[in-house]
Formats: C-alpha cells, structure tokens, sequence
C-alpha cells in the first residue's frame, strides 16, 4: 500500500537512494471455505482467477486525485446484505470494516410489514430512490425507512470509532452500492448529532461515486450510470492494476520477505 525511503514516500522505489525502506501491506482475511467456493466457481465457469480481493479495498484502490500523498476519505459501499467501510488516510488505506447490513434489510421490513412480497417490496424501494413515486408515497416511505436508515448509521459509527484512536477523522465521505440510493441513508450522515459523537474536525461532506471517477475504466457501453455499478468497476480497475504497474512491487516484496525469514 505504501513504499517509503528515508522517511519520503515513492511510487516505485526503483533507483531511489537511501538507507531504509519501508513497506506498508494490506490484509483481508476470509474463511477458507468461502475461498474455495470462489475459486470453484472460476473453474466451472473456465475463468482465470487474478486475484480474492476484498471490495472495500478496490473500491478505495479505485480513485486518484491530484495530490494522492495528502488524499483522506472514508468509502461506505452499501451491498445488498452488507456495508463495507474502508478509510484512506494520506493516501494510504489504514484498513476496512464491515458490518452485516445492507439494502435487502430495508426491502424485507416493507415487505413483512405491508404485506407485499419481497420482490413486490425491491421494486418500491428501487423506484422510491429513484424519484419516480408520487410525493405523498415517497413521504410515507421517507418516514417509514427514518428507523432503519438510524440503525444502519449506527452501524457506521460503530465501525468509525475504531479508527479513531490515532487521528482526527476524514470529512470526506464517499458513497457508492445499490443500496446508497435510498434517499434516508446520505441524509442520516449528514446530522449533526451523529457526526459530533465522532472526531471529525468539520461537518462531512457526503457525496455519491459515480463511474467516471474509476481510473483505468472507460465504459463504452453507456450502460454504467450509477453508484451500484462502482463495486464491479473498481474490482476490474483492480485486477489491471495487478496486472501491470505492481509486479515489480510485488518481486521486491518477495524477496524482503525472504531476507527476513532467512535471518
């Protein structure tokens, strides 16, 4: 994740002169179960398997900036079972949390408590964030989803807190899933309330990633339109990255891993 000679952080430490380097790695860990049931489906399916990685870190791997050496944000990809959290600090992803509630839990609670099916159920909440409800349905739905969208905002925060031991937190929050859509979720962190339990130097700033801001991927199909079609975009925007600029990082890794086992 991060590459420093001396103390100064470099892109590539190839010709660099000094006396130390420092490497900084990322680690997800999954059962080796689930690992299995992936890689079995890439063999049924006759696909080559890059690589496992984790969403929230493809999709943090997924955006540059300008200045990347003094980029912070916190990326909260909203799934259907999950949300996934991932924090970016100096341009370093420190690490990423999830906690098991997404998009279906909204859908199920219309469902058993209207009575429709789930499938009947989706289809409101999908055309209630895309705007196409009357507004006197949209104001019922609006009230009716302010609980849920609370506990899932205490999901984050509970998730937050334990990045917060070291540092002020980043006010720049970035949203992208199909669940971010619903209206109640960019509004929940958006309180004043919420965000004065935590330490974040400023009110956040919320806002949705959207698929021109994925380095590397150019849609030419014209059929990526909204934050849901992030996830799958950073994990392609990944798997070019591995498969290019990181295989000299990833030799040089071998071999200091190596050194180190042999001392």
């Amino acid at each position: 994740m991060d590459v420093r000679i001396d103390g100064y952080r470099v892109t590539n430490p190839l010709n660099f002169q000094g006396r130390d380097v420092s490497m900084s790695i990322f680690n997800a860990y999954a059962p080796l179960i689930h690992l299995g049931a992936i890689e079995s489906i890439a063999a049924e399916l006759h696909l080559d398997l890059l690589n496992i990685a984790a969403e929230p870190y493809a999709v943090a791997r997924s955006i540059e900036v300008e200045d990347m050496l003094d980029f912070s944000a916190i990326f909260i990809d909203i799934g259907g079972g999950t949300t996934d959290i991932a924090v970016v600090r100096n341009g370093g992803l420190e690490g990423t949390k999830m906690f098991a509630l997404g998009g279906r839990a909204f859908t199920k609670r219309l469902a058993r408590e209207s009575g429709m099916s789930f499938e009947e159920a989706e289809k409101l909440k999908v055309n209630y964030s895309l705007g196409k409800l009357d507004q006197e349905t949209s104001t019922a739905l609006h009230e009716f989803f302010r609980e849920d969208c609370r506990v899932w905002q205490g999901g984050v925060e509970l998730s937050l807190a334990e990045f917060s031991d070291t540092d002020l937190l980043p006010t720049k929050i970035f949203l992208c899933g199909g669940g971010s859509g619903l209206p109640g979720v960019r509004e929940a962190l958006l309180s004043d309330e919420w965000a004065s339990r935590l330490p974040f130097s400023k009110t956040p700033q919320v806002s949705f990633l959207q698929p021109h801001d994925i380095v590397r991927i150019t849609d030419e199909t014209g059929v990526l339109s909204n934050p849901q079609d992030i996830t799958p975009m950073g994990l392609a925007n990944l798997a070019v990255h591995l498969s290019s600029e990181e295989k000299s990082l990833a030799g040089m890794l071998r071999r200091a891993m190596e050194t180190v086992q042999k001392q």
